[in-house]
């Protein structure tokens, strides 16, 4: 719904695949991607990294499914080794890291239109 004075802004969600890349790709030159968000699940971890790109920031969330409790929360600017692999994957993509297989459950752009 709409007031008068009151700009209404939609949010569009994509899915990260190999038949979306082009159009994120555009997306992110036209500076209205918001959020980036990929989940990923081995045997033993989740791992859920979020970038917001208005700020430039990533959040990674690790946690333990054996235990079930948080392993690690980190804020920061750049991904680095395995992680920035890890974000890269679309989804229902697999790469092994330690000998450890991790698939991609969900990869996700928010974007305004």
């Amino acid at each position: 719904m709409q007031y008068e004075g009151i700009k209404e802004t939609q949010n569009t969600r994509i899915e990260k695949d190999k038949e979306t890349l082009d159009e994120i790709e555009m997306l992110y030159s036209f500076g209205v991607v918001l959020f980036e968000h990929a989940i990923l699940e081995s045997e033993h971890k989740t791992y859920s990294i979020s970038y917001f790109a208005p700020q430039q920031i990533y959040d990674i969330v690790i946690e333990n499914k054996q235990e079930n409790k948080l392993e690690t929360y980190t804020t920061t600017t750049q991904l680095t080794g395995n992680m920035q692999k890890m974000f890269q994957l679309n989804k229902n993509e697999k790469i092994i890291i330690n000998n450890e297989e991790i698939t991609c459950t969900s990869h996700s752009i928010e974007h305004t239109l």
